[in-house]
């Protein structure tokens, strides 16, 4: 892949990350070199690699549309989570290195303002716990889960939930509170909790987007 290509997708998938264009919404390769100063060649080359990893839908007669928000995609998501990370965090109980908690107890500080610094540290410590449990495979998975989710999870935040990302990372502390104490049992319900109440206000919001949506 060519520097002015990675750069395109970069650029795109950021765009699409961070709501810039918004699920559903078509756009074209023309729309898309005004908009951001990219070259045909590249924004074409970008849009393939979206493609492949599911973020734009080619059509026939709107070119390109940034893949929609569904209901199945979140519920999906967090089902393959509530199976993977409760039992990881109990595991990283045992497993989890001193200089490795204060570090992610160092990031669950962080300021809930700048929602993609939010979102960094937010992902750094679910995948450092599940990384420690030990199951290479598990925090691999959980990566791509996350990425999946993080359009989802932005909309939700913005509408509130979580208290802005406040009560998560307060959740996050005390999870982490109880790695360090090695208590594994109530690190994983802890866990489970965090999750499941995160994913009902995500669905929540979700479910609100749609009666707000215009009719056609």
């Amino acid at each position: 892949m060519s520097e002015l290509t990675s750069a395109a997708y970069e650029r795109l998938r950021r765009a699409i990350m961070q709501l810039e264009l918004a699920p559903g919404a078509g756009v074209s390769e023309a729309q898309l070199v005004d908009a951001y100063g990219l070259s045909k060649a590249s924004v074409r080359a970008a849009l393939a690699r979206l493609r492949a990893e599911g973020l734009v839908v080619a059509e026939p007669r709107r070119a390109h549309v940034v893949a929609p928000l569904t209901l199945r995609d979140v519920l999906e998501i967090y089902d393959l989570r509530l199976l993977l990370e409760p039992p990881a965090a109990e595991a990283a109980a045992a497993r989890m290195e001193p200089g490795e908690l204060k570090r992610l107890q160092a990031l669950a500080e962080h300021d809930v303002d700048d929602l993609d610094a939010f979102l960094s540290a937010n992902q750094a410590i679910h995948l450092a716990i599940a990384d420690a449990a030990g199951n290479r495979r598990t925090a691999r998975i959980l990566e791509r889960l996350l990425d999946d989710s993080e359009r989802a999870r932005r909309v939700a935040l913005r509408a509130g939930a979580a208290s802005h990302g406040v009560r998560a990372l307060q959740e996050l502390r005390a999870v982490l509170a109880e790695l360090e104490a090695g208590n594994g049992p109530r690190a994983h319900d802890l866990m489970a909790d965090t999750i499941r109440v995160f994913r009902d206000e995500l669905v929540e919001s979700l479910q609100r987007a749609v009666l707000d949506m215009p009719l056609p």
